[in-house]
């Protein structure tokens, strides 16, 4: 199957687990009704997430292929600029609670995705070596 496709697959896999994950958690300690009143939801979070994924993943793609030995310098200007959109996008929301319910249901789901783009990057850079290898 072709890397770039199961990159793509992957997100889907870890989105949907992470948003499961996360939404058992807020429906097991009470929080739910908060989304109402904070103007931001957990799937759009989680679509913000994923969709500034997929721009590094795709990104750093497209350095492999076209410039393989800048995929560190890509791979942090992908990371610098997904926290500035990041922080752009939940900017609004901060410090509306005294419990801090966006602040941390917004770092889960960027650290997942951070983890996510650490991963991608790793598996591009280890995919690099074993090509030098043979």
């Amino acid at each position: 199957m072709n890397k770039n496709l199961v990159f793509v697959l992957l997100l889907i896999v870890v989105a949907a687990v992470g948003y499961g994950l996360q939404t058992l958690v807020i429906n097991a300690v009470g929080t739910e009704g908060l989304w109402a009143q904070s103007g931001y939801s957990l799937m759009g979070m989680y679509t913000f997430g994923a969709v500034a994924s997929l721009v590094v993943t795709i990104g750093l793609l497209a350095v492999d292929f076209a410039m393989p030995k800048s995929i560190s310098v890509a791979f942090l200007a992908g990371v610098m600029l997904k926290a500035v959109a990041s922080y752009i996008y939940i900017q609004a929301g901060l410090n509306k609670f005294e419990n801090q319910f966006i602040e941390l249901n917004f770092l889960a789901v960027f650290f997942l995705f951070l983890f996510f783009d650490v991963f991608v990057a790793y598996k591009i850079v280890n995919q690099q070596q074993k090509t030098v290898e043979n």
